[in-house]
């Protein structure tokens, strides 16, 4: 017999710091090779470490919610036959160690709540017709989560993928299959209780982005209004040619497209701050987060090469990766490398906020709701008060690198821009 030390190993991305999120097996388990033995929670993504032998789990060395690094041993592992390893054989061939934690399947967000037991509750009542086909259940988190919002126990479910794990597509038909759906009592509220929720995984990333943010950038907020019936009226246009490619046409698509040549007049706007080299890094590619709220917390993917893409593919990506984020797919390459940031909460409502710049960025433009409005405009001469779909822009930028009246005239120019959209292929050709 030989032990495997299972570490946690830099993968690269800035990232020296995990989160035990949970443990799928416990000491004396007995694993098979590539079986999924932890979810590991990082600043960028939630990843399964998998066995790299057929062995018993001797002692785990790490417990949930504890905060690991760079080298840490997690797990330890007696391995059986021809599978066995050593720490000498992973050290001697470190760029091919199974043992250490690599990205390698789409992203999995975890939620940051922990479960607790519902009273008087009669979950899984079909359960009861059914037999257990999993004690060790093994899943991704984005399935173990629509389980509990199906209210389906996992153990139930039988895997159709290597080592019997449990696909979306398996829970999905076990779900359509289900004699009768769970029924969970209503929650009781105690006067004087309180419930406490760890700040784990997700959440914990989203508050420590948002903390280092606010200390490190010099926050300000600059606010104007545009008229929206130019790109209300290329977007009705446009809509048929959308739907014959089976994309939406979204405002935060068509902005993304208008912003291309606003951001090359001011590429200060496109630009970061290297802290420690004390330099502004002008960024020649753009590349746009989109802000997407998911139910695990607000997620960051990002549309790369903008200015390289035509609208139809703009769309689609945005379209694309907006469903991944709440499905839980998302690659790490998808949520890296933004140079600016959209973030959109019209279709929540609200006239005016002050978006948190997503650092490294130097700004990021809040999409407001979009209502019609009374303003006054010149009509052959005469000024009168029409009605008009009217939206707020909100443009949060680092004072430190982009000055007052750099952000005004950047929003001037994107909004003549997103008043006479015309103008991006006129001016393009």
């Amino acid at each position: 017999m030989a032990k495997v030390e299972i570490k946690f190993a830099d993968f690269g991305e800035g990232i020296h710091e995990g989160e035990i999120e949970e443990w799928l097996v416990k000491e004396g388990d007995m694993v098979t090779r590539g079986q999924e033995i932890v979810m590991i929670h990082t600043e960028k993504m939630t990843e399964a470490i998998t066995s790299p032998t057929n062995g018993k789990i001797v002692s785990i060395l790490k417990q949930e919610g504890e905060t690991i690094h760079v080298g840490d041993v997690l797990v330890i592992i007696e391995g059986e036959g021809g599978d066995q390893l050593t720490q000498s054989d992973t050290a001697n061939e470190k760029k091919e160690d199974p043992s250490l934690f690599k990205p390698s399947e789409p992203l999995q967000f975890r939620s940051f709540t922990k479960k607790k037991p519902v009273q008087a509750s009669t979950v899984n009542t079909y359960s009861q017709q059914l037999q257990v086909v999993n004690e060790r259940v093994l899943a991704a988190p984005a399935v173990r989560r629509r389980a509990r919002e199906l209210g389906i126990d996992l153990r139930y479910v039988k895997g159709s993928a290597p080592a019997g794990r449990i696909t979306r597509q398996d829970l999905e038909a076990f779900a359509q299959g289900a004699p009768q759906k769970a029924v969970t009592a209503p929650k009781v509220y105690v006067q004087g209780g309180e419930e406490r929720i760890p700040l784990r995984g997700t959440r914990k990333t989203i508050a420590k982005a948002m903390r280092r943010s606010k200390d490190l950038a010099a926050h300000y907020t600059y606010f104007e209004e545009v008229d929206m019936s130019g790109l209300d009226q290329i977007r009705e246009s446009l809509r048929p040619l959308f739907q014959e490619k089976g994309v939406k046409v979204t405002y935060v698509a068509l902005v993304m497209k208008l912003l291309v040549p606003v951001l090359r007049k001011y590429p200060l706007m496109n630009s970061s701050l290297d802290e420690e080299t004390q330099e502004i890094v002008i960024h020649h590619d753009i590349n746009i987060g989109i802000s997407v709220d998911t139910p695990e917390g607000l997620i960051v993917p990002v549309v790369k090469h903008v200015d390289q893409k035509d609208i139809w593919t703009i769309a689609h990506e945005v379209q694309d990766l907006a469903q991944r984020a709440r499905s839980g797919n998302l690659k790490l390459a998808d949520i890296t490398g933004s140079t600016f940031t959209i973030t959109s909460i019209g279709n929540i409502g609200g006239m005016m906020a002050t978006p948190i710049i997503n650092w490294p960025n130097v700004a990021i433009l809040g999409l407001m709701q979009s209502k019609l409005r009374p303003v006054v405009r010149e009509i052959e001469g005469i000024p009168e008060i029409v009605i008009r779909p009217i939206m707020y822009l909100s443009l949060s930028l680092d004072h430190r690198i982009v000055d007052g009246a750099v952000g005004a005239r950047f929003t001037r120019d994107l909004i003549r821009y997103m008043e006479n959209p015309g103008l991006v292929w006129l001016e393009s050709s």
